[in-house]
């Protein structure tokens, strides 16, 4: 999510990643390092592709992400935590695009940075809705591909977690997302809905919350390679994982998810309505899903909370941030939910 402030030079980091690709012994002496190329979505970081082809043509593609240049999205960027989670969980059957590298070393690219293979699949866009592999496809293909979603998330759900959830872990990840607003905004106040969600969510802590499980942290469509058949090939984007109650994440992708609906005007043929996504979800995992009220609530807390560091970067920047409070589809759901 999100928007990085800046990129580096793309001919000097496709120098620096040539020369670590080298010295670690993933291209052959008489292999060709492409030019970069950048994705058009994942804007919380600075990402880069670069591809690797022998003279008899075989090919691999590499995703290069380091933090962003200047003001990023969060105060502090974990790569190397991302890098453990994500190898922890490719082990451990998760489709994710692995191994992945870690290098500490700032002098090859002017910061530490993770390596990964490049998953070859179609990713959305955020226009999936009007434009790419979803909206072009057929209701079928459509609600198979949203059935291997969810039974994608489950079985991320299903991994077995030794500690459990609690009340106190909820209320400091609510008091971690509370700061992360007053963090975001900066010298100015928070826009009127998003301190009313933030009251709200206070008030309303959830008693006895399910299960901690595995959370991807991000469940969005865009966030995941699809085949060509509508298959999870991998799931992308763990800058916000971690451990809690799943409604964390179902909350998420479902206040995200109807809230790209509502922007559309309506959903497309095929794709299933909320209580089916439940109805699949609790069927794969086997458990019954919580009151999901306040999780979405909280989930278009953060969400908000993003769009609200972003708006301060891009203001900097000297762009126009009215969208922030004028027709702001956060404070629609919000109203709707709360």
């Amino acid at each position: 999510m999100g928007i990085a402030s800046g990129a580096r030079d793309d001919g000097e980091l496709r120098s620096g990643i040539e020369r670590w690709l080298r010295a670690r012994g993933l291209v052959p002496a008489d292999a060709t390092v492409e030019p970069i190329s950048r994705p058009a979505a994942g804007l919380s970081s600075d990402t880069a592709f670069v591809g690797v082809v022998t003279p008899t043509g075989e090919r691999d593609d590499y995703v290069v992400r380091l933090p962003p240049v200047g003001d990023g999205l969060f105060p502090e960027y974990d790569l190397l935590g991302q890098v453990d989670r994500q190898n922890s969980l490719a082990e451990r059957g998760i489709p994710i695009a692995a191994p992945v590298r870690y290098e500490p070393d700032p002098s090859w690219l002017g910061a530490p940075f993770m390596v990964m293979p490049r998953v070859r699949g179609s990713v959305l866009s955020r226009s999936w809705l009007r434009k790419g592999l979803i909206a072009e496809a057929s209701p079928e293909f459509r609600h198979g591909l949203m059935l291997g979603f969810v039974r994608s998330v489950a079985s991320l759900h299903r991994l077995p977690v030794d500690p459990p959830a609690t009340d106190a872990a909820l209320a400091a990840r609510f008091a971690t997302w509370s700061e992360y607003l007053d963090w975001a905004t900066g010298d100015e106040e928070p826009p009127a809905f998003m301190t009313a969600a933030r009251e709200w969510c206070g008030s309303n802590l959830p008693v006895g919350p399910g299960p901690a499980v595995e959370l991807w942290g991000d469940v969005q469509l865009t966030n995941a390679v699809f085949t060509d058949t509508g298959a999870v090939a991998a799931l992308l984007d763990w800058e916000m994982t971690g451990q809690g109650p799943a409604e964390l994440d179902l909350g998420w992708f479902l206040a995200l998810h109807e809230m790209t609906v509502e922007q559309h005007g309506a959903s497309l043929p095929g794709l299933p309505a909320r209580a089916e996504i439940l109805d699949w979800y609790e069927t794969a995992t086997g458990r019954t899903v919580g009151d999901l009220r306040w999780f979405e609530a909280f989930a278009l807390l953060r969400s908000g909370s993003i769009m609200v560091r972003m708006a301060r970067i891009l203001a900097a920047q000297g762009f126009d941030d009215s969208w922030l409070v004028s027709n702001n589809p956060t404070a629609v759901a919000l109203d709707r939910v709360i």
